[in-house]
C-alpha cells in the first residue's frame, strides 16, 4: 500500500518497490501513455489481443522497473466487467532462481484452485479435484502428514474435510517447496520420465473448470503471471523459446510479463508461433538527437507529485536542479528514479539529524549520491553476469560489451539482435525506447564508459 510522503522519512513508503494495487489506482495512478508512445496505448493493445481468440497468450515485454505491473493492474480495473483475472507474482510466490516450466505449472494450479472460491465464488467439480489431487500426491510422493503445516493456512475453510481444501493445501505445500528452494518438483518431473506433459494436462483440467466458473459469472478467465521478465537467461530460454508449449497450450487467455532482452535472442523468431508480442515503451526523458523530452519529464514529475510533497521535500521543487538531475540520469526507468530518491531522502534526513543542515529537503548533492550508488550497482552487473558456455564460445567479453556501450552512448540507434545486446539489456546497461524503436546506453553507464574515473 502506497503512503503519501509529507516528510523525508515517508519517501521510502511512497516510492517503495512493488506496483500499485487496485486500491491505490484512484489516488496514485498517473497516465503515461503519451510519454511512452502516443500512437497506441498498450493497455488497449492488450485488451484487443485478448479479444482475438479463446486461448491467446500475450507476452508483455519491457525493462524491469518500467511499470508493467502497474499497467496490468490498471488494465484489470478497466476491463473487470468482461474478464475474471487470476494473477500472481513470481517474486512474491517463488525464488526466481528456482523458476522452471514445471514450477510455473504448479504455481498456476495453486493460484487457480485458490481463486476458484476467493475470486470466482465457484465450486470446482469434485471428480476433477480428486483426479488432480491423486496425481499430485502420486507424482510428488506426498503423504497427508507432510501437509500438516499447510492444510487450512489462509483458506478460510476446513481443508481437512473437503477435497478442494486438500488440493489447496497440497498445492500450497508445493509452492512453499519452490519458495524455499527445495528440489521436490524438479526431482519428480524430469526429461527422462516425461511427466511434464502429465502435469500440464492436470493443470489444464483445473483451468477448464475455472473457466466454467467464470462463464457462469458472465466473464472470461484470464491468467496473469508477473515478474517472468526478471528470470535469468537460461530459464527464460527454456520457458519461452526451447519449450514454449506448456504455457502456450494452457486452456485460457493469459498475459505473461517477459524480459525485453529476450527479443535480442537470435532464436526469438520462434515466439511468433506461440505468443502475441507487445512491448511497453520506456518513458522518454531524452530525444534520440540528444535534447530533452519535455513531455516525458513532465509525466515523471506528475507521477512524483501524486506520491510525495515535491515542493516541500525537494530543493527547487519540481523544476529545480535536483529533480531534473534525478530524472535525466535515470533514463526514464521508474524503479531507478524511485530508488535514487529514496537514497537521497535518507541521506538528507541523516544530514538534518546530525545538524549539518537545517532544512529537511533533498538537495542536488543528495541526488548525486543516490545516482552514484546506482551507477556502482549497474557497473558491477556488467562484470558478474556469469556468461553461459555458448556466450563464451562466441568470444563475448566485458571488454566487447564496453566497446558496444561506448558506441551506443554517442550514437543511439536500433540495435541488432545479438548476444552482446541481449546481455546489455539484461544488465540494464542499455535502454530500449520502444515507441520509436531505438536504443541508448543508460545515462549512468554512459558516464562510466565515456568518463571512467
Amino acid at each position: 500500500m502506497v503512503q503519501y510522503a509529507h516528510s523525508l522519512g515517508d519517501v521510502k513508503k511512497a516510492l517503495g518497490p512493488g506496483p500499485l494495487q487496485l486500491d491505490d489506482l484512484q489516488t496514485y495512478f498517473e497516465e503515461t501513455t503519451d510519454a511512452r508512445d502516443p500512437h497506441i496505448g498498450r493497455r488497449f493493445a492488450i485488451s484487443e489481443c485478448l479479444a482475438t481468440s479463446d486461448n491467446v497468450k500475450v507476452l508483455l515485454f519491457g525493462h524491469a522497473g518500467c511499470g508493467k505491473s502497474t499497467e496490468l493492474m490498471k488494465l484489470q480495473e478497466e476491463v473487470s466487467d468482461h474478464y475474471a483475472f487470476v494473477s500472481f507474482s513470481l517474486i512474491r510466490e517463488a525464488q526466481l532462481s528456482q523458476i522452471s516450466t514445471e514450477a510455473l505449472l504448479v504455481l498456476i494450479v495453486e493460484a487457480v484452485v485458490r481463486a476458484s472460491k476467493d475470486v470466482l465464488g465457484f465450486e470446482l467439480d469434485e471428480s476433477i479435484v480428486k483426479a488432480v489431487y491423486d496425481w499430485f500426491t502420486e507424482a510428488f510422493e506426498i503423504k497427508e502428514q507432510d501437509l500438516q503445516y499447510t492444510l487450512g493456512a489462509g483458506t478460510g475453510v476446513s481443508t481437512k474435510n473437503t477435497l478442494w481444501g486438500k488440493l489447496v493445501g497440497l498445492s500450497a505445500y508445493l509452492k512453499a517447496d519452490i519458495k524455499t528452494g527445495s528440489r521436490t518438483i524438479h526431482k519428480a518431473i524430469t526429461k527422462e520420465n516425461k511427466r511434464l506433459s502429465e502435469l500440464a494436462y492436470h493443470c489444464n483440467l483445473v483451468i477448464k473448470e475455472a473457466r466454467i466458473g467464470a462463464a457462469q459469472k458472465g466473464r472470461e478467465l484470464v491468467l496473469i503471471i508477473e515478474d517472468l521478465d526478471k528470470v535469468n537467461i537460461l530459464p527464460a530460454d527454456e520457458i519461452f523459446i526451447s519449450n514454449p508449449a506448456p504455457l502456450a497450450d494452457l486452456e485460457c487467455k493469459a498475459v505473461f510479463t517477459a524480459p525485453i532482452w529476450l527479443l535480442c535472442n537470435p532464436r526469438s523468431v520462434v515466439l511468433e508461433n506461440s505468443f502475441r508480442k507487445i512491448v511497453l515503451p520506456m518513458i522518454h526523458v531524452k530525444e534520440r538527437w540528444g535534447g530533452p523530452s519535455e513531455g516525458g519529464r513532465a509525466t515523471l514529475r506528475s507521477i512524483l507529485r501524486r506520491r510525495l510533497d515535491v515542493d516541500r521535500l525537494i530543493d527547487g521543487a519540481a523544476e529545480g536542479e535536483a529533480l531534473t538531475l534525478a530524472i535525466e540520469k535515470t533514463g526514464g526507468v521508474l524503479r531507478h528514479l524511485f530508488d535514487i530518491l529514496i537514497t537521497a531522502a535518507t541521506t538528507a534526513e541523516y544530514a538534518v539529524k546530525r545538524k549539518h543542515r537545517a532544512k529537511p529537503q533533498i538537495t542536488r548533492d543528495d541526488v548525486r549520491y543516490g545516482l552514484d550508488q546506482l551507477k556502482s550497482e549497474l557497473v558491477r552487473r556488467l562484470g558478474v553476469l556469469g556468461l553461459p558456455p555458448e556466450y563464451e564460445k562466441e568470444g563475448i567479453t566485458v571488454q566487447a560489451m564496453t566497446e558496444r556501450l561506448r558506441d551506443l552512448a554517442t550514437n543511439p540507434r536500433k540495435m541488432d539482435s545479438d548476444l552482446i545486446n541481449l546481455l546489455l539489456l539484461q544488465a540494464h546497461a542499455v535502454i530500449e525506447y520502444n515507441g520509436e524503436g531505438w536504443h541508448a546506453a543508460h545515462p549512468l553507464i554512459a558516464e562510466h564508459v565515456l568518463n571512467p574515473s
